[in-house]
């Protein structure tokens, strides 16, 4: 250490200073003695019958003496100090930013010379708002309690460094120590590549992610470059449902429907990683509960009785708000509303192998199109077969999916390069024409790209139009409704269901899961399709939201899983009979039903190719 805070053990009986059993200088300050027995690690600190959580804690208390300690505090200290990933997930006002600061700090303050601290939010706004606003605020009071500590605020750079350049010695900072801010988002909403700031090079790696469940896919997947060595990460948010970053990071072992939902703060070992765990700080069970109705209010910066009823008062005890807000816990389907989940992909089977019966299958091609990355989108080609299986059932067998290359430099149109893709990719896999799909949504010049590229059977490349109208298909076997005029119960017709086709695209994938239908699904293609909401519209209708809606709110576009849903309608076009949309079946139920059935079928012949509006 430094300064005042340096500290000398004394072998010698005339010291004057005792503490833990050990011999001090005289002026050595207490803060100074719980920082070395940081410094001495857990092991050494068990052999003397103690633990870090204690020093940790002693440390804040004596930096910060006006800041409270309860049982969520150090449950969140404690959690932090044995685990290499901490997840904070529960309602608003339940300590959970303010508990990784003072760990950050304590921690940085210890080991100034070898630690980088990467603290995130979503954007900078959220950053003074919130988690690098407290570790401000916390660093300066505590600096004012001990100026030798460690460290220099560098506002204009949301960051703290350990080098101070009055220092002869020093010529320019190091930024590789002392805390760093990084936002996930720029100022135009744009999402920060956080991956280079992660694999910076230090021994000792923290890294803070507060509004976790607003981040994009790339924090999560940047882990994988961060998770070795001397490293740690917390990350601190409000659970919102399926698919985001936090929702992902803390499912615990064995799947979310393992779980029922909490009453009580509850603590897991979590599904991904090694010594990951998660902390689910349940509002309704906050320290402020620990007294009766009738005491005063212990902790007013937590949850607490007034602050639930306020919310109950203008939300409801079903709503969003109170769920996420005041609880704190996990509710899937509830406002944030997917059209798939993990739970649902697991329940059927979705990410097993397949077991054929026999050789006798058909494949499919599908092209989720976009031209050198506009708009943040991927071109995405793949495809898909399907047969009969071992049980006797009828089922699709999902293949990975590519990245269609498109070189803008180039001299030869997007268009004429994904379609020289296409057609290679084809012929490698033995798939004819006549079986490729792809969205035609905005895209007319990619179709006479097919018929000049891929000659012959290029034209006969199928356009599966995403953005118009939903068929008058069945919504399935098991929706039924009053016809509006006739007011006889019938089956509800997908155009009465669904405001636009692809909204019909996406449910058809859910339905064919539920179906048992579907295999080998990727971890990838599930985490599009669990990240895409919808809302109910005008006329009572089903609309997933945009791919800008999606984009905006998750940082990237479902491009991988519209692949999936326009593979499965080439599916369908060719033969492929999902269950609960059998039209046989539907047919030898009721009578009424064969007039429904033969409309529609005029209906499919009548587009020509079957290219369904």
């Amino acid at each position: 250490m430094v300064g005042t805070l340096s500290v000398i053990v004394k072998v010698s009986s005339n010291s004057k200073k005792e503490k833990y059993g050990l011999l001090f200088e005289p002026d050595t300050k207490d803060l100074a003695i719980e920082f070395w027995a940081i410094q001495q690690g857990e092991a050494w600190c068990r052999a003397a019958g103690r633990s870090l959580f204690h020093h940790y804690r002693e440390a804040q208390t004596l930096l910060w003496p006006e800041e409270d300690h309860h049982r969520w505090s150090d449950l969140i200290l404690r959690e932090i100090l044995q685990n290499d990933i901490t997840v904070l997930a529960g309602s608003k006002d339940s300590g959970k930013t303010r508990g990784m600061a003072k760990y950050g700090l304590v921690d940085y303050f210890c080991f100034p010379d070898n630690t980088l601290i990467i603290v995130s939010s979503t954007d900078i706004r959220s950053l003074e708002g919130r988690v690098w606003g407290d570790i401000k605020s916390l660093f300066i009071r505590a600096r004012e309690r001990y100026p030798a500590l460690p460290g220099h605020v560098l506002d204009s750079k949301h960051a703290i460094c350990t080098d101070d350049l009055d220092d002869e010695s020093v010529i320019a900072r190091d930024m590789r120590k002392g805390v760093l801010c990084v936002p996930c988002k720029t100022s135009s909403g744009g999402q920060t590549n956080i991956a280079a700031y992660v694999g910076m090079k230090q021994r000792r790696k923290r890294y803070l992610a507060d509004e976790f469940q607003f981040m994009s896919q790339a924090m999560y997947d940047s882990l994988g470059n961060a998770n070795s060595g001397n490293f740690k990460m917390i990350c601190a948010g409000n659970p919102i449902g399926d698919g985001d970053p936090l929702d992902i990071i803390s499912e615990p072992k064995g799947g979310w429907e393992s779980m029922a939902e909490p009453e009580k703060t509850a603590v897991w070992d979590n599904e991904r990683f090694l010594r990951s765990r998660t902390i689910n700080l349940v509002g309704t069970d906050s320290p402020n509960f620990d007294l009766p109705e009738s005491e005063p209010t212990q902790f007013p910066y937590l949850t607490n009785r007034e602050s639930i009823a306020r919310t109950v008062a203008g939300y409801g005890l079903d709503s969003h708000q109170y769920y996420s807000q005041c609880k704190g816990v996990r509710r899937s389907g509830l406002n944030a509303r997917r059209v798939i989940t993990r739970e649902l992909c697991r329940q059927f089977h979705a990410f097993d192998p397949v077991e054929w019966s026999g050789d006798a299958r058909t494949k499919i091609f599908a092209l989720d199109a976009a031209y050198g990355g506009v708009g943040g989108d991927r071109c995405v080609g793949g495809h898909i077969e399907y047969g009969l299986c071992a049980d006797g059932k009828q089922r699709i067998m999902v293949q990975a999916p590519r990245m269609v290359p498109i070189n803008l430099r180039r001299s030869d149109s997007p268009e004429d390069q994904i379609a020289q893709w296409v057609m290679n990719y084809c012929g490698e896999n033995e798939i004819a024409p006549d079986n490729c799909f792809y969205d035609s949504t905005g895209r007319g010049s990619l179709g006479t790209a097919f018929a000049r590229i891929w000659n012959p059977g290029g034209s006969r490349v199928n356009p599966v139009e995403f953005g118009g109208a939903a068929t008058k298909r069945p919504v399935s076997l098991e929706l039924y409704f009053a016809d509006p005029g006739t007011r006889v119960r019938r089956l509800k017709r997908c155009d009465e269901h669904y405001r636009k086709f692809v909204s019909e695209l996406w449910w058809t994938v859910r339905l064919l899961i539920e179906s048992d239908q579907l295999r080998g699904l990727t971890e990838d293609l599930c985490r599009e399709g669990c990240m895409r909401e919808w809302k109910e519209v005008a006329g009572n209708k089903i609309q997933v939201e945009s791919k800008e809606e999606t984009k905006e709110r998750m940082g990237r576009s479902p491009d991988l899983f519209d692949f999936l849903a326009c593979a499965c309608e080439g599916a369908r076009r060719k033969g492929f009979i999902i269950s609960k949309l059998a039209l046989a079946e539907v047919g030898k139920r009721e009578d009424w039903l064969s007039k429904e059935v033969a409309e529609y079928e005029k209906f499919i012949k009548g587009r020509g190719r079957l290219q369904l509006a």
